[in-house]
Formats: C-alpha cells, sequence, structure tokens
C-alpha cells in the first residue's frame, strides 16, 4: 500500500481531474460518501453528529459527509466557521447542494457540542503547515476537551500531511478515516499518536494517477506482500537448500546476545546455524541453542565465512580489535549478504568507504542512537526525520537500511522505502533487535532476494509481539525469549494467509 505526503496526494487529485478528466466535485463526493458510509457502521441511529467544516476540499467532503448523513435520517448539526465566502469551487458547489437539499447550517457556537456525541473534524486538510492560527486554534481546543467522540476525515486538523514538526495543540482523533492513500504523518511519531484507530477508503482515483504523480516509493509491508515472496519448504529439501548461516555475537559479559540471536534463526527456518562465539561462553550459549554448531572466536575467521549463505555479526561482540579486524574483512571479502547490528554498527562509522565499495548486498539495522552516530547527528535528529535520513544513507552508501523504532523502515539502495506496521511497545526490550537480526539472517538466507527478506523478517517479528499481546502478555513483561517462543506460530499463520 503507497503511502504519500499531502503535497504528493494533492498531486494525485489534480492528476485524476485535469488528465483524466474525472470532476473535482465528483471526487468530493466520493469521498464524503465514503466518510459517511464508515460513519454509520460506527455509530448507532440515536447518535448525534457534529460536523466542524472549514475551508477546502477537507470542508467540502464535510458538506457531502452532513448531506449523507441526514438523508439517512441521521441528526446533525453543521458548523461552518470561515465566513462562508471564502468557500471556493468544489466546496462551494458542495454547500450550495447542501443548501438545496433543504438542509441549514450555522455559525461556530460552542454550544454545539453539549449535545453532540460524534464530533466529524473537517476542518483543515493535508495542506496545514506550521502553527495553527485561530479560529481554529481555540476551536481545536474544545474538541480536544469535548467529551464526544472525534472523528477526523483525512488526517487530523494540525496533523502535518508530511514528517514535519507537528502543532502542539493540534486535533487528538479517536478515529480517522483516511482518504484513498495513508499519510506520511501515520508512520512518525509524535504525528501517529494523533490518529486514533485509522481506516482508509477508497474515493476511485485509478492507481495510474499516482503512478504517473508520485515518484517516491514508500509503501507499506502488508501480509498479501508477505504471502506473494513466501517460499513454503519443498517435501525434498534438506538443511542445505534452507540456508547455511553464520552468526558472530556474544561475549563473556553479553552471551545472552548470541542465544537470542542464534534461536531466533533457528526458529525462523535457518537451515544449519553456526555461531562464532568465544570459547568460553560457548558452552552457555549452546546451553540455549542446541541447534546450533559453534565456531571459536580465537580462529581464523576465513574458514568460518566460507559457504555460507549469510552472516550476521555484531550482537553482544563488544569493541575490540579482534571485533573490528573481523568486521573489516568481512565487508571486503564476504561475497554474501552481510548483516551488521549492534556492535558492530558502531565499528561500522571508521569503514564507510569500505561500504561504499562493497559490491555484496549488506544490511545495517541501527535504531536510532545508532543510526545517528552513523550520521553524526543525535537521536532526536534521526527521529525528526527518519525517511529522509534511512533514504539517504541507503542511496550513499548502497546499502539496505533498517531503520529500527515505531513503525520500522526498510530502506534499499535503489530508493524503495518499506514501512512496518506491526509491533508494539513490548519490543522495547534488550534482545528484541537481537532476536530481529537471526530472523533475517535466516530469511535473507532463504529467500535470495534481500529486501522482501528483510521486510518479511520486521513484518513477522512485529507481528509475535502482538500476537503475545493479545494472548495476555503485557507489554511490560514482554521479553525476547518470547519472542523466538512466539516464531512457530507466526510462521504458522503465513501458512493460513496462503
Amino acid at each position: 500500500m503507497r503511502v504519500v505526503t499531502g503535497e504528493e496526494m494533492g498531486n494525485v487529485d489534480r492528476y485524476a481531474i485535469e488528465a483524466l478528466g474525472m470532476p473535482g466535485a465528483m471526487l468530493m463526493e466520493n469521498a464524503g460518501r465514503a466518510v459517511a458510509e464508515r460513519l454509520l457502521a460506527h455509530y448507532g441511529a440515536d447518535e448525534r453528529f457534529l460536523v466542524l467544516i472549514g475551508t477546502g476540499n477537507n470542508g467540502g467532503d464535510g458538506f457531502v459527509i452532513a448531506r449523507t448523513l441526514k438523508d439517512m435520517g441521521r441528526s446533525v448539526d453543521i458548523c461552518l466557521i470561515p465566513p462562508e465566502e471564502k468557500l471556493k469551487g468544489d466546496a462551494k458547489w458542495h454547500k450550495e447542494l447542501y443548501e438545496r437539499a433543504g438542509y441549514t447550517w450555522a455559525a461556530f457556537d460552542p454550544v454545539f457540542f453539549q449535545k453532540a456525541d460524534v464530533v466529524v473534524d473537517a476542518l483543515l486538510g493535508t495542506g496545514i503547515s506550521g502553527a495553527i492560527r485561530e479560529p481554529y486554534r481555540e476551536i481545536i481546543q474544545a474538541v480536544n476537551e469535548a467529551e464526544a467522540d472525534v472523528v477526523a476525515v483525512d488526517l487530523p486538523s494540525g496533523i502535518p500531511g508530511d514528517d514535519s514538526p507537528v502543532p502542539e495543540d493540534a486535533l487528538v482523533a479517536d478515529r480517522t478515516i483516511t482518504l484513498q492513500q495513508p499519510k506520511l504523518s501515520y508512520y512518525t511519531y509524535p504525528g501517529r499518536a494523533f490518529y486514533g484507530e485509522t481506516e482508509i477508503v477508497p474515493i476511485g482515483i485509478p492507481p495510474r494517477a499516482l503512478d504517473k504523480t508520485v515518484s517516491t516509493q514508500r509503501a507499506v509491508w502488508m501480509p498479501a506482500d508477505v504471502n506473494a515472496h513466501w517460499q513454503p519448504r519443498s517435501a525434498d529439501s534438506h538443511k542445505g537448500t534452507h540456508g547455511k548461516v553464520g552468526i558472530i555475537a556474544g561475549s563473556e559479559t553479553m552471551p545472552g546476545a548470541a542465544a537470542l540471536t542464534a534461536g531466533a534463526a533457528v526458529n525462523a527456518g535457518a537451515g544449519l546455524t553456526t555461531v562464532n562465539a568465544p570459547r568460553a561462553v560457548m558452552p552457555t550459549v549452546a546451553a540455549h541453542v542446541t541447534e546450533a554448531t559453534y565456531f571459536a572466536r580465537d580462529d581464523k575467521i576465513e574458514p568460518f565465512y566460507e559457504n555460507k549463505d549469510g552472516i550476521a555479526i555484531g550482537p553482544g561482540i563488544g569493541f575490540g580489535v579482534q571485533g573490528r579486524e573481523t568486521l573489516a574483512t568481512l565487508i571486503d571479502h564476504f561475497k554474501g549478504p552481510l548483516i551488521i547490528d549492534a556492535d558492530g554498527l558502531h565499528m561500522l562509522t571508521e569503514m564507510l568507504e569500505n561500504v561504499r565499495e562493497r559490491e555484496h548486498p549488506l544490511i545495517i539495522t541501527p535504531h536510532p542512537g545508532e543510526m545517528a552516530a552513523l550520521i553524526d547527528a543525535t537521536p532526536g535528529e534521526v527521529n525528526r526525520r527518519r525517511f529522509e535520513v534511512a533514504e539517504t544513507f541507503a542511496r550513499e552508501y548502497g546499502v539496505y537500511v533498517v531503520l529500527k523504532g515505531p513503525c520500522t523502515l526498510v530502506a534499499t539502495p535503489g530508493g524503495e522505502t518499506w514501512i512496518n506496521d506491526t509491533g508494539n511497545a513490548g519490543l522495547a526490550k534488550g534482545g528484541s533487535g537481537d532476536v530481529l537480526t537471526g530472523m533475517m539472517l535466516a530469511f535473507v538466507a532463504r529467500y535470495g532476494e534481500v529486501q522482501p527478506a528483510v521486510s518479511t523478517a520486521v513484518h513477522l517479528h512485529g507481528y509475535c509481539a502482538d500476537d503475545l499481546l493479545q494472548r495476555g502478555v503485557p507489554a511490560e513483561t514482554m521479553t525476547a525469549s518470547q519472542i523466538v517462543q512466539a516464531l512457530p506460530d507466526a510462521l504458522m499463520a503465513v501458512d493460513r494467509w496462503h
């Protein structure tokens, strides 16, 4: 599902109107009716609606919503916020149609909140940027303080359609009904917190309008995408056909990192998993992952990476000289997919020119702090422009960037960005990133295609956390080990999606 900014959606609308000949008033009718249908589905016949209408397309949608609800016999009050002479074009046309249908509207008065069960926000559309001006700021504050349910049309008023800063006094919706395509701000924080429960409704714009006008390739990786790229195990397969993977992880103070990464790789289906760890911690790791084989950290690295279909390095290895030498050797000489995580990322800042020259797939998996170190920024700066940071780094260095966090991003060297929409705060625990690395490694070695493998691993990692939450495991007590244990159910779910 393609994700757009407010500006890009405006270009899509214009193409549909000007190039495809779709009347703007018709698109507005489609949008308003689609929202009204969802309102009718969510709220009962006794609920009283208050529709707050601003200028622009969002206001025009509001008149269609109100007219449709009234046509269906629902109780609706309408408040037009700007002077009516400010309504232009299709919005003005729909206001006049609303009036010709015999319906009335009023200027805003806070008294309307006292009898409203549902407030419909059709105030400000995707064109908003910066501070919210009066009278909208005061009205939005009143909406936020009201006891009624608040439903936003397309996106909550005041929230930008891109990853621009969110005004502190933006509208907080209980539910948002987004038109045609999801907007970028839904996949950023704090923006997403303002949306509430969100659904997307089509308004009849053909895909051609999107393809012709939106050059960015941003989309959500959905269960259908997982399904389309999934490779079931054939009856005549053997361990060699499902990926021989190597994991360089763990140290005397962090043996668990190796155990979690290896356990995830085994449970995600890797055919043969070999762990490179200090000799002293091998018994500890092996006690948790009996299915793996082991290779002593002190031995030469070349025999370890020979004949591997993928290697992951970094979880819990520390910052010693040997780790740096191993990482540099793999970047320069390993001819398969290489995943760099955790401590490996901290050492990578010294090797970026080597990365730029590498010909084989390289995947980095930073959280915002690790990404900040790679680009000499702060974590706050990374979070304020997550899409730009991930996409720029991926193109500049020719790598796959898995920028972790809520709505983890997978940015590719070719300019695509895939957005994950699974997972919850239970993943905000030490070790969950190690589990993700192991899953990615297993899938990369099995798939052959890097991006589908990585995006599927991210999706199922979040799916495991969501499944645990639904089964009664609180986010506070959720552990990385439980994510590994939940993998069998996640893979069974993939089989059900077929």
